[in-house]
Formats: structure tokens, C-alpha cells, sequence
């Protein structure tokens, strides 16, 4: 790809986004000393959150700040999250797993989610003087990074929530059920405990990695990136039966793959939004790559998108 490296971040710039990562990580527990109902905590996570990322793009004014104080803040995560896994192994033995709780879930997604659409939006909304070569190469670079910062939270929701937590003494019987919407109709009648929130919860499990995928790899058409996902759907349900965490059922395929087609419809409208602003000189904004300006010979602004 004909893509210019962008410039790096001066030593004051990368220090104020490692700074903005911190902050970011140390929310959670901040909002839970402050504030007792997750709702509110959740709702202080955000506000404070987007202003963190707002003053320091003010200063900064560069993308890749974003990027780096999300990779900040996940690799932070991270590394909390092996700390507290081998603090476990050393004091409780066998029951070391960290509990992953609806609030850290809803946390990470919060604190990944809020950064990611302040830049979004700013580029949808980009023009005149804001739309360049540099400002483009930023956006890619962000785009980049985000993309690693989703990864590794992705990664420890799914290994720590629906794959791994191991209990000792956990005896329940495995469980196939492969009938076909048995379990969503259940879930749909009020027959299963967890009722709508199960069909929520394995809707959006799915989305960042179809999202992910289909910006990582944007020449897989839809129905490859929906394959992937349904192999990526069963290799959970499978490890599920393994470890004996949860029933290994056809209908969250199903619905992994449901949404995983969301995850993708997010891109597309995405860049469907930007191309209509632009009026179709910036066809792929959600990508590594990014589209070029150069001047034409009448001295106007022209966007040619970047080739192999």
C-alpha cells in the first residue's frame, strides 16, 4: 500500500495520552468508591471519560493520541487482570479465576466505546483545513491502535466470561441442546432465568469481532466474515462443553451470528455516512489505509484512495 508513515507523537504529546490511558483505566474503581448503583457509576464512567479524551485532543489535536491512550488503558487491563490471576494462584489455589462482573463488562466497553466515537465522529464530521494527507494518515494510525486496544479487552472478556471460569466442585451434568430456537424461546416466554438479557448478551458478544475482522481484513466479503464467526461462535460453545461453564447450545451460534452481521452493518453504514459527506472522495474511512488528497490541475482538492 502506497501509505506514508505518519508522524510519531512528540515526548509531551506521548506523555499527555499515556497520562489520558491512566486515567481512563482507573475510572471503574473510582466511580465505584464514589457511587453505589453500577447505573450511576456507568453513566460517571462515560461523562468523565469523554472529557478526558476531549481536553487532551484540544492540547494535542492528533488522532493517534486517541489510539495511544486507549492502548494505554487496555494494556493496563491487561496487566491487572494477569497480576490478580496469579495473586490467585498463589493464595487460593484451584479458585483463582478473577470474577468478571456485568459492571467491569459494561466498563471496558464504556471506556473503549467513548474515545472511539469522540474520533469517529470528529472524522465524519472533517473538512476544509481538518481533512489532509496528515490528518487522514492520523486517523489510520488510530485506527490501527484502536483496533489492537479492542483485541486485548475483547480477548479478556471472552476467556474470562465464557470460556475459562473454572469453578472447583462445579459437577452440573454437560449439556447439548441442538434443537433449533428451543432456547430463545424459552428466553422470549420467560421460561429461561435470564429471560431477554441472554438473547442480548450473545447479540453483541459477536459485534467487535465481526467489526474488527471486517476492518482488519476489509477484502473478506460479508458471508467469509460471517463463516469466521460462525466457526468462532462453535469454538466457544465448544470450549464452553469442555470446561463445563456453560450448556453448549445451537441457538447462541445463532445469534452470534446474527451479530455478527451488525458488527458489519456498522462498518458499512460508517463509511457509507463519510462517503455521502464527502460526496464519495472518502469511500473507506474505517480502514488501516487511508485516501489521499492531491491537487488537480485546476488547483482543486481531489481524493484518490490509496492502491496496493
Amino acid at each position: 500500500m502506497t501509505i506514508l508513515p505518519s508522524q510519531k507523537l512528540s515526548i509531551g504529546e506521548l506523555f499527555v495520552s499515556l497520562a489520558a490511558g491512566l486515567m481512563l483505566f482507573l475510572l471503574p474503581n473510582d466511580a465505584q468508591n464514589q457511587f453505589h448503583t453500577d447505573a450511576v457509576c456507568e453513566s460517571f464512567i462515560f461523562i468523565i471519560s469523554f472529557i478526558i479524551i476531549a481536553v487532551m485532543f484540544s492540547l494535542i489535536k492528533r488522532y493517534e493520541a486517541i489510539g495511544s491512550a486507549l492502548m494505554t488503558m487496555s494494556i493496563l487491563t491487561l496487566t491487572s487482570t494477569i497480576i490478580n490471576i496469579i495473586n490467585g494462584i498463589a493464595t487460593k489455589g484451584g479458585d483463582y479465576w478473577p470474577k468478571l462482573t456485568e459492571y467491569n463488562i459494561a466498563s471496558m466497553f464504556i471506556l473503549w466505546v467513548t474515545p472511539f466515537l469522540f474520533a469517529v465522529i470528529l472524522r465524519l464530521l472533517a473538512g476544509g483545513s481538518r481533512d489532509n494527507n496528515n490528518t487522514r494518515r492520523g486517523f489510520a494510525r488510530f485506527m490501527m491502535l484502536s483496533m489492537r486496544s479492542l483485541t486485548v479487552l475483547y480477548a479478556i472478556i471472552v476467556i474470562l466470561k465464557l470460556i475459562v471460569p473454572v469453578r472447583p466442585g462445579n459437577d452440573t451434568d454437560r449439556n447439548i441442546q441442538l434443537m433449533f430456537f428451543s432456547r430463545i424461546g424459552d428466553c422470549i416466554t420467560g421460561a429461561h432465568e435470564d429471560g431477554i438479557q441472554y438473547i442480548v448478551w450473545h447479540l453483541i458478544i459477536l459485534i467487535p469481532f465481526s467489526f474488527h475482522l471486517s476492518v482488519m481484513i476489509p477484502k473478506l466479503r460479508v458471508w467469509h466474515i460471517l463463516i469466521i464467526a460462525g466457526a468462532f461462535g462453535l469454538t466457544i460453545e465448544a470450549l464452553q462443553y469442555l470446561f463445563n461453564t456453560g450448556a453448549a447450545c445451537t441457538d447462541d451460534i445463532i445469534m452470534y451470528i446474527v451479530g455478527a452481521m451488525a458488527g458489519i452493518l456498522i462498518k458499512y453504514a460508517v463509511n457509507g455516512l463519510r462517503s455521502v459527506l464527502t460526496l464519495g472522495q472518502d469511500k473507506e474511512m474505517l480502514s488501516f489505509d487511508y485516501t489521499r488528497l492531491k491537487k488537480n490541475t485546476t488547483g482543486e482538492a481531489q481524493a484518490i484512495q490509496s492502491e496496493d
